[in-house]
């Protein structure tokens, strides 16, 4: 008789699962060539092993895999909540940092804009008014405004890069 390619997969996967139940331990891993494989005992070298047994799939990991204890998960609910408090202050720590930086950002920024606008103002040509101690307006001569376009050149070229 005739089997179509596609139910002889299937009717052996089927075997696999129908067996008895000390045949029926069945290990899914990925090689070393990236393919998902199958075998009735676990691989030497795989990473993370699933096993499969009736109906009930279970995650072994090999212990090279575990060995490290970098990528170890907490076991208890205590330690995993340890764990998540700590992971969220690290994330709060990060983010406080980068809404720090974030602000510093925008007043250099700004800081640099009425700097600029200190400059074009100065070089318009137009006569320069400051107001003295005593509250009394006082025009800047063609060399006070000279250094001032000086000193505004020095903090742009120092600060506003």
């Amino acid at each position: 008789m005739f089997w179509p390619d596609y139910r002889l997969p299937a009717l052996a996967l089927a075997a696999l699962l129908a067996a008895p139940a000390g045949a029926q331990q069945l290990y899914k891993f990925v090689g070393p060539d990236g393919r998902v494989q199958y075998s009735d005992r676990p691989p030497a070298g795989a990473q993370k092993v699933e096993k499969i047994t009736g109906s009930r799939v279970s995650t072994v990991t090999s212990p090279s895999a575990s060995s490290g204890g970098a990528g170890k998960a907490p076991q208890t609910a205590a330690e995993q909540e340890q764990a998540f408090r700590q992971r969220r202050a690290e994330a709060e720590e990060k983010a406080k940092k980068e809404e720090k930086l974030a602000q510093e950002t925008k007043a250099k920024e700004n800081y640099c804009a009425g700097l600029r606008r200190e400059l074009t103002s100065l070089q318009s040509g137009q006569r320069i008014v400051r107001t003295d101690d005593k509250g009394e307006r006082v025009f800047l001569e063609d060399a006070q405004i000279q250094q001032e376009i000086a000193r505004v050149q020095r903090d742009i070229a120092a600060d506003c890069r």
